[in-house]
């Protein structure tokens, strides 16, 4: 950790915790695009 920076660190720590909450606490944070999206880009 010597060569990370506070956000780095700050990073690591968040992902660390959301890999290890069990399944049920997790969020979806992946959807299906639908038309509307495509259109919208």
């Amino acid at each position: 950790m010597e060569g990370m920076t506070i956000g780095m660190c700050m990073d690591y720590v968040y992902e660390f915790i959301e890999n290890n909450k069990p399944e049920k606490q997790k969020k979806k944070k992946v959807r299906k695009a639908t038309q509307a999206d495509f259109d919208r880009f």
